[in-house]
């Protein structure tokens, strides 16, 4: 296992794609002290519901939000959160240029929800994030970024 920040986390996408297909962070399912220190925010929930391929898989998917939201671990983006991922986008144009606004949008959001729990991002897909990171400096905000590979 690599060895995770302290604090909150909050898992991208992906962290538990991979946990569910049974490729890698076996640790997750392992290690009840990781679980009751992660966020889960309804943006990757919403993801993960949508690559359910059965009853079975959206079962589970029920079951892990329940866990999160009785530990109280379970977060929303607010209004604000959606309109400030608008605005970082827009700006984002001037810094980075075109972009494709849907790819982007839900990875901001879920950015955005943790740094609002005040959680470190344990993503893959840190080139991405990186750049989010350095995005959102010039708005003020720290976004704390782990790549477990």
């Amino acid at each position: 296992m690599s060895s995770l920040p302290p604090g909150l986390l909050l898992f991208d996408t992906g962290i538990y794609i991979r946990f569910s297909r049974g490729e890698k962070y076996f640790w997750l399912g392992e290690d009840a002290r990781i679980f009751q220190r992660t966020i889960l925010t309804a943006v990757v929930a919403a993801e993960l519901y949508a690559g359910t391929h059965s009853q079975k898989e959206k079962r589970a998917l029920d079951e892990l939000c329940q866990a999160h939201r009785a530990l109280g671990h379970f977060s929303s983006p607010p209004g604000s959160a959606w309109i400030d991922t608008g605005i970082l986008l827009r700006r984002s144009r001037s810094t980075l240029g075109p972009m494709d606004f849907v790819s982007h949008f839900r990875d901001l959001l879920i950015a955005s929800e943790a740094m609002r729990t005040g959680a470190t991002l344990v993503t893959e897909n840190s080139r991405d994030f990186a750049r989010w990171r350095s995005l959102l400096v010039s708005a003020r905000k720290t976004l704390k970024l782990f790549n477990p590979s």
